[in-house]
């Protein structure tokens, strides 16, 4: 592991700072890219189970099927309640209130004409016991065992994209055959989730766009993790601070102020301010990684464009570190005493990465050369003989993409997992069900 302790980035609640190398990492699954493939659309799909039994209700939402020449992972959540989810809009966005079910999908098994079945395991979701910690609960077994359903061509309601990617079949219980219900699956999106993000900015600073090459842009490098982010320009014109120094609790009432009108049960959006400096962390953090300000997590970012590389958050002289084997760095004096926003693709870097955290994504233990390594590790890493080029100049390519971990989170965890506005920032990590994703890939 590589990494310095004077340098772990952080989101911010009063009285402490918490790492986000904290957060618990599931495994990722075994042999991610050597399973048996299908020829079942990649994207997200609108699913629905309709229970046999009388008075149940009409369960629907996400499937999200990732499938290519050497692997296939499919997951769902399952939602209760009379909002019908219109299939134009792409990735069933839900009411947070009526979740039901995440749904863990264990065997596919390809038929002639088009037909397949599929194992399911529906684990139904308890809430959260713990208010203190805010980790999810689930049941420890699947709803009756399992289940089976053998799927079929058929018609789909006009409102559906396409008409030969919906399919209907009976659910059976696994362990006796009896048949349960009704369940279709209908293609809508070629992403997995839909989010929009709204870019703030006080007086006179930049908003982030893209890199200095100009193709790397905020619909491309999510487009990569098969997430649409739709990007909005807010309000560009806040008030500054009287020192310029904005603290967590500041932004987040900056956010109340100025934001557009939110719903989370209809929309999973993410407002991103940019300041001069913060009072609370050197370059950017979550500013609501738990509910500290008004009970509802996980809403806003903020990066510090006037950050000077080299220094602390109050602007005193960073001293640099050690690594894991001793060796000391410090930040390059080729860019000490720079803005940070001078650095366009480390800056613009460390906007994707912020809001990343947003999908419960924490920093690698060890360097990944990715996304959601942090800034001074780049540095660090730089100045040991770690990559070849010294920061910023090995913020390269590499830099700008998710590793496999990020992307199977960002696909296929349960939607407690990632949508804004519901869980806090590791709390929905830490559950001990569903159970390992290594079940959730099928081969």
């Amino acid at each position: 592991m590589l990494f310095s302790t004077n340098f772990m980035s952080f989101f911010y609640m009063p009285a402490v700072l918490i790492s986000l190398s904290a957060a618990l990492t599931i495994p990722l699954p075994v042999d991610i890219a050597a399973r048996q493939a299908s020829n079942l659309k990649q994207g997200s799909w609108l699913i629905t189970y309709q229970p046999s039994a009388a008075n149940s209700p009409l369960y629907k939402g996400p499937m999200r099927i990732t499938s290519n020449d050497t692997s296939l992972i499919i997951s769902g959540d399952l939602y209760n309640g009379t909002v019908e989810p219109n299939p134009a809009d792409g990735s069933p966005l839900l009411p947070r209130a009526n979740y039901w079910s995440y749904i863990r999908f264990v065997k596919y098994t390809p038929s002639s004409n088009g037909a397949f079945s599929l194992g399911m395991d529906f684990y139904l979701y308890n809430g959260v016991p713990n208010p203190r910690n805010n980790y999810t609960d689930w049941s420890d077994d699947p709803l009756d065992g399992g289940y089976t359903v053998d799927l079929q061509p058929a018609t789909p309601p006009t409102t559906f994209p396409s008409s030969t990617t919906y399919f209907s079949g009976t659910v059976k219980r696994s362990s006796t055959g009896a048949s349960l219900g009704t369940f279709t699956m209908g293609w809508v999106s070629p992403f997995y989730r839909r989010f929009h993000l709204e870019r703030a900015a006080v007086t006179g600073m930049q908003r982030p766009s893209t890199d200095t090459t100009g193709t790397r842009t905020w619909a491309s490098i999510f487009a990569s993790a098969g997430i649409d982010m739709t990007v909005e320009d807010g309000k560009a014109d806040i008030p500054n601070t009287s020192d310029g120094m904005w603290s967590m609790e500041q932004a987040h009432a900056a956010m109340l102020q100025y934001r557009r009108a939110t719903d989370f049960d209809t929309e999973w959006r993410i407002w991103l301010l940019n300041v001069p400096r913060s009072s609370d962390v050197a370059r950017g953090a979550m500013i609501d990684g738990g509910r500290e300000f008004n009970g509802v997590p996980r809403e806003g970012c903020v990066v510090a464009n006037e950050w000077i590389v080299g220094t602390l958050a109050d602007g005193s002289p960073d001293p640099g570190g050690f690594d894991i084997e001793h060796r000391p760095w410090k930040w390059p004096e080729t860019v000490t005493g720079r803005k940070f926003v001078e650095l366009q693709d480390a800056w613009f870097r460390t906007n994707l990465h912020e809001v990343g955290h947003f999908f419960n994504l924490p920093h690698p233990g060890d360097f990944a050369g990715g996304m959601m390594d942090d800034t001074p590790t780049y540095a660090m890493v730089g100045e040991t003989g770690v990559t070849a080029k010294r920061f910023p100049e090995n913020i390269d390519a590499d830099s700008f993409k998710w590793n496999a971990y990020d992307m199977y989170v960002m696909a296929h965890r349960p939607d407690t997992h990632v949508r804004p506005g519901w869980h806090n920032f590791g709390g929905a990590t830490n559950d001990q069900h569903p159970p390992s994703s290594t079940e959730s890939l099928l081969g």
